[in-house]
């Protein structure tokens, strides 16, 4: 498991993250949502390991915190917003370098599989300034899974930190990357990743934490925390959730939000 105690962050003497804590299951999609400056991505860099902070973060027996890069680049692959590359990298090369820092560095087969797993194998000896957004956003999937290949290793569950991983991406490959995930957690890993849509989220998270102004406003299943009321004093505006007619996934649709006025 992932436990997050009592972190809080300021920058620049800027409250961030005010004294939060959260837990995250392998084998589940935890999904971190909520409006833009609330604090998703600064609490990601934190479970990651990338940015210190006040309180605690173990994973599993592990302690994260930045000097712990080398053991936790073992345990768990990060894919960011965005990533700048200065130099002209081909498609391989940027997932071998993902591959270099996981447990199966000596698997050759392992980059090639990433490719394929994303649906870039017949784009690996191109450069990857000549993609699109879309495809770079996949390629860096695929060196985050060559990391991290195997969703169970010797010290236990593999971890996904994924920080708004369709977001460049069209309707099918959206579904393709968070079916990725989905078969990622089902097969005992762990997934953590912050996501701005909700029907996104509602289909395919177990768990969902929602952060208002850097603080918890909810955790729990997707149905328990993405009620119209509390998306509506979240995001602030009139929101209304419905419910599929089998099961309880919950969907929004935009055409019924309403600005709130005053």
């Amino acid at each position: 498991m992932l436990h997050a105690e009592a972190i809080t962050l300021a920058i620049g003497g800027k409250a961030i993250l005010r004294d939060v804590s959260l837990s995250a299951r392998a084998g589940e999609i935890t999904a971190i949502v909520g409006p833009n400056g609330s604090g998703k991505t600064s609490l990601l860099r934190v479970l990651t390991g990338e940015t210190a902070a006040a309180g605690r973060v173990r994973l599993d027996r592990l302690d994260v915190h930045p000097r712990a890069a080398t053991a936790l680049a073992a345990r768990r692959g990060v894919l960011p917003q965005a990533t700048r590359i200065a130099f002209p990298f081909t498609v391989i090369e940027l997932v071998r370098i993902g591959h270099g820092a996981g447990q199966h560095a000596t698997r050759a087969d392992i980059p090639d599989r990433a490719l394929a797993r994303v649906g870039l194998g017949h784009l690996a000896n191109r450069f990857y300034q000549d993609l699109s957004g879309g495809e770079q956003q996949r390629v860096q999937l695929a060196r985050v899974l060559a990391q991290v290949w195997e969703p169970v290793g010797p010290g236990g569950a593999n971890w996904l930190f994924l920080d708004e991983p369709v977001s460049s991406l069209d309707i099918g490959q959206q579904l393709s990357v968070m079916r990725i995930a989905r078969n990622y957690a089902q097969a005992g890993g762990g997934v953590v990743a912050v996501m701005h849509d909700l029907n996104l989220t509602a289909m395919f998270a177990d768990h969902v934490v929602m952060v208002q102004q850097g603080e918890i406003a909810g955790a729990g299943k997707p149905h328990e925390v993405l009620t119209s009321g509390r998306l509506s004093a979240v995001y602030g505006c009139a929101l209304r959730v419905s419910t599929l007619p089998l099961g309880h996934v919950p969907y929004l649709l935009p055409q019924a939000a309403q600005e709130f006025v005053g």
